[in-house]
C-alpha cells in the first residue's frame, strides 16, 4: 500500500469520525444546552469518537511524512512525534474517563479537572503544532499549497485555543 493510499484512507477515517462528531455534538449541545455539560451517553459516544480519530491522524502524519522531499523531513518527522504524543494524551483521558471515571461515579469531562487540561494540552499545543510543522513540510507555491494553508491555518486555530485555559 503506498502512502498516497494510506494518506486517504486516514484523512477519510478522520472526516467520517469528524462529521459524526460534530453531528453528536449538536445533539449534546441541544439537550444540554449552553450552560450544562453535555452528559451520558452523548458523552460517551463523543468519547469514543475521539478515540477513533486519534489513530487515523497518527497513520495519516505518517503517511504525509513518507512522502515529504528529503529537505523538509525533518519538519515531517516532528509533526509525526507531535501527533504521536498527541494521540496518546487524548487517548489516555478518553480510555480512562469511558473505564475507571465511570465506574467511580466521575464521567464529566469538566473544566477545571487535570483530565480536561491534558485535553487542551493534546488538542490546542500538540496537535497545533503538529499541525503547523506538516504544513510547512508542504511547498508553498506546489500542487499540494492548499493543503499547506489549511494545515497551517488549523494549526493556527488550535494554538490559539491555548488561551481559554
Amino acid at each position: 500500500m503506498t502512502a498516497e493510499t494510506i494518506a486517504r484512507w486516514c484523512a477519510g477515517m478522520v472526516a467520517v469520525v469528524g462529521a459524526a462528531y460534530l453531528a453528536v455534538l449538536g445533539i449534546g449541545i441541544a439537550s444540554a444546552g449552553s450552560t450544562r455539560p453535555i452528559g451520558d451517553p452523548v458523552l460517551a459516544v463523543m468519547e469514543v469518537l475521539t478515540l477513533c480519530s486519534a489513530l487515523p491522524l497518527v497513520g495519516l502524519m505518517a503517511a504525509i511524512h513518507a512522502d515529504t522531499p528529503p529537505g523538509r523531513r525533518p519538519l515531517s518527522l516532528l509533526a509525526l512525534v507531535f501527533t504521536s504524543l498527541f494521540a496518546g494524551i487524548t487517548s489516555l483521558v478518553h480510555f480512562v474517563g469511558l473505564t475507571a471515571e465511570r465506574q467511580l461515579g466521575r464521567g464529566n469531562l469538566v473544566w477545571p479537572s487535570p483530565a480536561y487540561a491534558a485535553e487542551l494540552l493534546a488538542w490546542d499545543l500538540l496537535l497545533g503544532i503538529a499541525l503547523v510543522l506538516s504544513g510547512l513540510g508542504f511547498d508553498a507555491a506546489g500542487p499540494l499549497r492548499g493543503v499547506r494553508r489549511a494545515f497551517l491555518g488549523a494549526g493556527a486555530l488550535c494554538l490559539l485555543g491555548t488561551i481559554g485555559p
